[in-house]
């Protein structure tokens, strides 16, 4: 009889696991979001566009990328609904890039696994004004990102498995 309850129990514990949503072993979680240093606010306001609309945000970036200022930072406030740029033009972008922000954290990592997936790197991912900003690049341009961003007080997101 104990040797039956012990095998029911194991059978029964093994279709609990299986149904227990499994994470890939190849997705990563953000262990620490990048550091933004306070010395450097003084002159990273100086190089902040205005709050601007999704929209108009979207524009800015389509005009400032026209005249050779690509995007390197940015921040996303959510209770306003509102962002604002930094661009630099010491980055010429040779691969593909996506700047994205969420407000939940398991939609920032879903992301952050899909761009991954998809062979970009994270240049930062900050957590400010109530939500998570994020520069994604390919991975020939992720040193010259990170000498701006690091140049802007901005540090590289840890990441863990």
């Amino acid at each position: 009889m104990k040797a039956t309850a012990h095998s029911v129990w194991i059978a029964f514990s093994l279709a609990l696991v299986a149904l227990i949503p499994a994470q890939a072993k190849d997705e990563l979680r953000v262990s620490y979001p990048s550091k933004v240093e306070s010395s450097k606010g003084k002159e990273r306001e100086k190089l902040f566009s205005k709050w601007m609309s999704a929209q108009a945000a979207l524009a800015y970036n389509e005009e400032m990328w026209k005249k050779g200022q690509k995007l390197v930072y940015f921040e996303f406030d959510s209770a306003q609904n509102q962002w604002r740029t930094i661009h630099s033009s010491k980055i010429k972008f040779k691969g593909g890039y996506s700047w994205r922000a969420f407000i939940d954290e398991k939609e920032m990592e879903a992301q952050l696994n899909t761009e991954i997936k998809l062979g970009r790197q994270p240049a930062f991912i900050v957590r400010e004004n109530g939500a998570y900003a994020m520069l994604f690049v390919s991975p020939e341009d992720l040193d010259a990102v990170r000498t701006e961003l690091k140049a802007l007080g901005v540090g590289e997101p840890k990441l863990k498995k």
